[in-house]
C-alpha cells in the first residue's frame, strides 16, 4: 500500500544541515496496524508527516497504491490526504468555534459536500461511535482530553479513509484516558478497511499493534514483529 524508496529528509537551520531521515527504506501493506516508536527527535513526526505527505522528502519516493506522491501538486495532494488519509494528533487540533459535530463534518464540506444535514448525519453516526453522541452540541473546551481526541478520532474517519495516520495520540492524556483511546484505536481497525500507523515513544502504547518500526537519528534500527490481529 505505501512504500518509502531512499526517503531523506534535511532541513536547514542557521546555515546547518539537520538530518531528520536518512536513506529510509520501508513498505507498509494494506490493513496493517503498525506502531512507530523512537525517542524524542529521533524522526518519527517527521516520517509520519512525510508517509501522510503534510511533508516532502528532500530525497527519495513515497509511493500510495503505486503512485508516486512526491509527484503531486498542491491540489493533487489536497484532494489524496483528503480522500485516502485521516489525521489524529496529540494535540487533538480541534477548531474552538465549532461544535463537536461541525469539528467532525468540516472534512466533508473541504470535500464539497455542501449539504448541512448530511454532514451532520455522518458526524452524528460517528460521534455515536466513538461514545460522544451525547456531547454533539458541546464545545471543544467544554470537552475533557479524552473526548476531545474522541471527536478528533471520529473527525479523521469521516471521509472513509484507507490510512489512519495518529501521531502520539495519548500523549496529552492520563493513563486511564490513553488505554480507552487505544482501544477504541484497535476496535476501529479490527471493523474497518484500513492501515493504522500511531507513533509513540511509550513501550506498552506501541506493543498494542502488531509490529513496530524502531527509529534513531533518523534511521530505521528495527522492525519488530509482534502479533496479527483478526478482522471482525
Amino acid at each position: 500500500m505505501i512504500e518509502l524508496k531512499n526517503v531523506w529528509k534535511v532541513y536547514e537551520k542557521k546555515g546547518v544541515e539537520i538530518v531528520a531521515l536518512r536513506d529510509i527504506n520501508l513498505e507498509i501493506n494494506e490493513r496493517e496496524h503498525i506502531s512507530v516508536m523512537a525517542p524524542s527527535g529521533a524522526g518519527k513526526t517527521t516520517l509520519l508527516n512525510v508517509i501522510g505527505s503534510l511533508d516532502f522528502p528532500t530525497k527519495g519516493k513515497v509511493l500510495f497504491e503505486g503512485k508516486d506522491i512526491t509527484q503531486m501538486n498542491d491540489n493533487e495532494i489536497s484532494s489524496f490526504r483528503r480522500k485516502y488519509i485521516g489525521f489524529v494528533f496529540q494535540a487533538y487540533n480541534l477548531i474552538s468555534d465549532l461544535t463537536a459535530w461541525e469539528n467532525v463534518a468540516l472534512p466533508m464540506y473541504y470535500d464539497g459536500i455542501k449539504n448541512e444535514a448530511k454532514r451532520k448525519e455522518r458526524a452524528m453516526e460517528l460521534l455515536e461511535r466513538v461514545g460522544l453522541k451525547e456531547r454533539a452540541e458541546h464545545y471543544p473546551s467544554e470537552l475533557s482530553g479524552g473526548e476531545e481526541q474522541r471527536v478528533a478520532i471520529a473527525r479523521a474517519l469521516v471521509n472513509h479513509p484507507k490510512l489512519i495516520l495518529a501521531d502520539e495520540p495519548t500523549g496529552n492524556l492520563d493513563s486511564k484516558s490513553s488505554d480507552e483511546i487505544m482501544k477504541l484505536f484497535e476496535e476501529i481497525y479490527e471493523k474497518e478497511n484500513i492501515t493504522l500507523i500511531v507513533v509513540t515513544h511509550e513501550r506498552h502504547i506501541a506493543e498494542r499493534a502488531e509490529k513496530i518500526i524502531h527509529l534513531l537519528d533518523g534511521q530505521i534500527t528495527n522492525i519488530e514483529k509482534l502479533k496479527t490481529f483478526s478482522k471482525i
